[in-house]
């Protein structure tokens, strides 16, 4: 038994998952296995205050509703989506067993708790047939740690050590900052071509490179200093403007989340993953124009080709590049 939760710990640990189930599920895995060191083979059970005060910290979970901080069923359909990578980890391992979470009240409610315990049951063959597929058609991706990548020096001002609570003075002024400059971008943009239109000669070559050189810049403040933020708040991943990034990082993301207080963050991250087909580096670059995805993740070697989809929440992706070969 103690083997078959070593092998959920090591999985979780490997494939760190921003979601309050990921931290549950982690949580009650390490106790399960602190309490089998030291010879306590009986179900370890919890209910709802006590995971919240495990995960969140006992001077905070008293502030929230146990049955709202972690729904019903969230738990099991977060042990299912990561079995057929933990099933593959567990053959490996040589054993048939593999973990599960019980409860003894499925629907909870008023002075019914939820009781949660871990257990484990027979590793059955769901999985197997099809482990060359999943490993071949399957990523996992992997989360850069806070402060890992370097904002440029005005973002530094802004973002403590990468990441940004919205809700606070830097974050009202940062979103001052956005409001302001597409503001102003729109009268400066809205006076030039009034300027144009009330000229009475004939358009010059010069007057049309002006109005060119216009469009682009105001294109440019556009794209680089509006619309990512405009998108980040419905896409939650973006990838951030060259302007907010140190000159020696050549990519990164802003991803928009929430901690387990239900307040909102935003932060530098960067997303990558191995490849399956060919090892190489996968990192995520829009999905246009082959994909209707925002983002997606594309092999450096051959980004057009080795192509996947990317869950921020459970940090995996499908192949969805053109079809492959097989070989017989």
């Amino acid at each position: 038994m103690r083997d078959v939760f070593q092998c959920l710990v090591e999985e979780l640990q490997q494939y760190p998952v921003d979601s309050k189930a990921y931290q549950v599920l982690r949580f009650m895995a390490e106790d399960k296995l602190r309490a089998l060191d030291n010879g306590r083979n009986e179900p370890l059970t919890y209910e709802r205050p006590a995971l919240m005060a495990g995960v969140v910290g006992a001077n905070q979970h008293v502030q929230m509703n146990p049955a709202r901080w972690l729904m019903a069923g969230k738990l099991e359909h977060y042990m299912d989506s990561i079995m057929p990578s933990l099933s593959q980890r567990l053959r490996a391992a040589g054993l048939n067993h593999k973990p599960a979470v019980r409860k003894d009240n499925e629907r909870g409610g008023a002075g019914k708790q939820l009781t949660y315990w871990l257990d484990t049951e027979p590793l059955d063959d769901e999985y197997a047939a099809s482990t060359s597929e999943i490993e071949q058609l399957s990523v996992r991706y992997q989360r850069s740690n806070t402060g890992a990548i370097e904002p440029s020096w005005l973002f530094r001002l802004i973002f403590n050590k990468g990441e940004l609570k919205n809700r606070s003075h830097r974050g009202y002024w940062l979103i001052g900052s956005v409001v302001f400059t597409l503001l102003l971008l729109a009268l400066w943009l809205g006076l030039a071509l009034f300027g144009q239109v009330n000229r009475s000669n004939p358009l010059t070559l010069g007057q049309i490179i002006n109005l060119a050189l216009l469009a682009s810049g105001a294109w440019l403040v556009w794209a680089q200093f509006g619309l990512p933020w405009i998108r980040l708040v419905d896409h939650r991943v973006v990838k951030a403007p060259l302007m907010t990034l140190n000159w020696k990082e050549l990519s990164a993301e802003l991803e928009m989340h929430r901690d387990s207080e239900g307040n909102q963050w935003t932060r530098f991250v960067r997303f990558s993953a191995e490849c399956p087909i060919c090892s190489g580096k996968i990192e995520l670059l829009p999905g246009k124009p082959e994909h209707r995805l925002p983002l997606v993740g594309r092999c450096a070697e051959s980004p057009h080709a080795h192509v996947y989809s990317f869950d921020r929440t459970q940090l995996t992706g499908y192949y969805i590049g053109p079809k492959l070969q097989m070989k017989s």
